[in-house]
């Protein structure tokens, strides 16, 4: 079964199944695992899932590939092993699977990215474009360091393993691809609350401390941008 791209759900797939392979073993799968897999699109993903000994959980909002993916998979489903639901992934309830795994829309990838913080998992293996997971990892003083930067390193642990060539998608978009894992880790502070003070000093994040909170601390002379995590943390818990 052919289907065409949708522009709606802003997507461009993998045609390279070494990388798509690579992204599998990254997870560290073992056998009963329950792996959940965000937008399986054509399935470049989920047919190398499923010769894992897993269970296999798919979330798929364009009914085009849902039902072709019913089709293809239709033994694993009877057995099951795979179980695919239609749905956006940003409406599913947050629940507990050991892995998650995708190749993550550009267009969303923020709300998608916050969202898998909002689930129980041991490891995450996402596909986002490469200056997104740029400014994920960012450090304190440069351009790409932002809220976001804070507000998912507080939950968790992100690294990018691998970039990927534009050259290896359908359609070919106009930017590089990054791999990145998450861990996520374990957090004993009022997130949003914390979120909301995060957004208060970087609205006016060149500006120093000592102005935007009338602080006269040992951190009073800097700037939100120059803050790391640890100095953030330690502010916020004055405040």
């Amino acid at each position: 079964m052919t289907v065409n791209f949708s522009k709606k759900y802003g997507q461009v797939f993998l045609n390279d199944k070494n990388i798509a392979a690579k992204e599998v073993r990254l997870l560290g799968i073992e056998p009963g695992d329950h792996v959940l897999e965000i937008g399986p699109g054509h399935g470049i993903l989920t047919g190398i899932l499923l010769s894992e000994p897993v269970k296999l959980t798919a979330i798929e909002p364009d009914h085009r590939f849902y039902e072709s993916l019913k089709i293809s998979y239709h033994d694993h489903i009877a057995s099951g092993k795979f179980n695919i639901i239609k749905e956006s992934f940003l409406d599913t309830e947050p629940s507990y699977f050991d892995h998650i795994i995708g190749n993550i829309p550009y267009n969303i990838s923020s709300p998608i990215l916050f969202k898998i913080l909002d689930f129980n998992f041991k490891s995450s293996i996402l596909m986002v474009q490469k200056e997104f997971a740029r400014r994920l990892v960012a450090k304190p003083g440069t351009k790409e360091y932002s809220r976001i930067t804070i507000n998912t390193s507080v939950r968790s642990t992100i690294k990018i393993l691998f970039n990927v060539t534009r050259k290896v998608f359908s359609p070919v978009p106009d930017v590089d691809s990054a791999v990145i894992s998450i861990i996520k880790k374990d957090v004993d502070i009022d997130l949003a609350n914390f979120d909301k003070f995060i957004a208060k000093i970087f609205s006016m994040r060149r500006k120093k401390l000592s102005t935007i909170l009338n602080y006269n601390g040992p951190l009073s002379e800097k700037r939100p941008e120059e803050l790391d995590l640890s100095q953030l943390l330690t502010l916020y818990s004055r405040n």
